[in-house]
């Protein structure tokens, strides 16, 4: 069973970066396959290659030879989990980019993702299969600053609010939240980042923001004050592709849930405690939650 190993020392750090975002962007120049396509193509490629596609939403310190060596580990346990195949990251950057991929006929036989309005319109919409998810529910936060004379989300008709990517599970939770609660008239403008909202708000550029949990709790513990949480939906996720077969799904599932005692590294490397079992029916209950 293949784990994360830990490199040290600066020039192999540099080396392992290097590397790895190569090999990404070798897969970027290869032919497109579907997952299906490639399990049936080695002799064509050389090799057996399957593509694990990742998206880590909105945050502004991410790259792609980053994201390409943060989950290399994942890939390599998972394709030894398959039959010894290979199993490459394909990291995007880009939300939408994200989906367009995921939705096109060259489809990965994996994807990870954290805006999980999105995943959830491929479960419904794309036929894409849960496997796993983080057991914490996502909750978006309204955030203001210390002095702020709003103090709870029925205030918030006609204030300046601020919000991240528009394809973001931030936004999308938050404005259900603001909808269920009949809020009316919010000016809302967008900024890509989630950090770049609670700079803003903290500025005075900004009366409210609206942000991811990681955010919420630096914003809390800097002094800021969070007014209210959206109501909580399914978090991170690992999604098969439509096609693939029920035991193949069975088996990506068991190597997942594996990890929560067998691999604490890779774990720890993509910010993962602990997977659960996801269930189809929690991804259609967002989507009704937002109106998407």
């Amino acid at each position: 069973m293949n784990t994360l190993s830990h490199v040290t020392g600066r020039r192999a750090v540099l080396r392992g970066v290097v590397g790895t975002a190569a090999v990404a962007a070798a897969w970027q120049g290869f032919p497109l396959l579907s997952w299906g396509q490639q399990a049936g193509a080695a002799g064509a490629l050389g090799a057996d290659r399957w593509r694990l596609l990742i998206n880590e939403a909105v945050t502004a310190d991410l790259s792609i030879s980053m994201l390409a060596l943060r989950y290399k580990g994942l890939a390599d346990y998972l394709g030894g989990q398959i039959r010894s195949k290979q199993v490459l990251v394909d990291p995007v950057i880009d939300i939408q980019n994200f989906v367009r991929q995921a939705s096109s006929d060259q489809k990965p036989l994996l994807v990870f993702g954290k805006s999980v309005n999105q995943l959830s319109k491929l479960v419904r919409d794309g036929g894409y299969q849960p496997l796993v998810r983080r057991p914490e529910p996502y909750k978006a936060a309204f955030i203001v600053k210390k002095d702020s004379p709003v103090s709870e989300i029925g205030q918030l008709s006609g204030k300046k609010i601020l919000m991240p990517d528009e394809s973001s599970a931030t936004v999308a939770v938050a404005r259900a939240e603001m909808r269920r609660l009949n809020v009316r008239e919010p000016y809302i403008s967008y900024t890509r980042y989630q950090d770049s909202v609670s700079a803003q708000v903290a500025a005075g550029l900004a009366e409210v923001g609206a942000v991811n949990p990681t955010i919420a709790k630096k914003w809390q513990e800097s002094g800021g004050r969070v007014i209210s949480e959206t109501q909580p939906v399914v978090n991170w996720s690992v999604l098969a592709a439509p096609g693939v077969p029920a035991d193949m799904v069975s088996r990506l599932t068991e190597s997942l849930l594996a990890l929560n005692s067998q691999s604490a590294g890779i774990m720890s490397e993509i910010g993962v405690k602990q997977w659960v079992k996801a269930d189809r029916k929690e991804y259609l209950a967002l989507l009704d939650y937002t109106h998407e």
